[in-house]
């Protein structure tokens, strides 16, 4: 299943989710982002819900009401398709027109350097 692009607040809450050691539950994710936000008990419920039928979260009951989440799509795998679907629709594939829009004119020594480097590597690893 591909990945769909997360609504903020859930967002938000695989953020959390991915900064822990899981297993995570409802009530730890009350504590660490639901309280601050002013959610009640059953918003988090709802998000997990979503988070779980679209594939992203894993659960399974520990006994009783509490309940156990594993993320099963990770930060880097999640960033990587935003990235793929952001350089698509705004900049038509073109990752020169991503790092023009991102840099400006503000690119330094060193951000040149870096590019530098990373296109070395992907030619001689055949990328380019």
């Amino acid at each position: 299943m591909k990945a769909q692009r997360l609504p903020d607040a859930e967002f938000d809450v695989m953020q959390t989710i991915w900064d822990q050691e899981p297993p995570v539950t409802t009530g730890l994710l009350m504590d660490l982002i639901g309280r601050d936000r002013g959610w009640k008990v059953q918003t988090m419920v709802t998000l997990l819900a979503r988070l779980t039928e679209r594939g992203f979260l894993r659960v399974e009951r520990t006994g009783g009401r509490e309940r156990a989440f594993w993320p099963v799509i990770g930060r880097e795998e999640y960033l990587q398709m935003e990235t793929e679907t952001f350089l698509g629709h705004y900049h038509r594939n073109s990752v020169s027109s991503l790092i023009a829009a991102l840099a400006g004119d503000k690119l330094s020594e060193k951000d040149l350097d870096e590019l530098s480097e990373m296109i070395r590597k992907a030619r001689e690893e055949g990328k380019a």
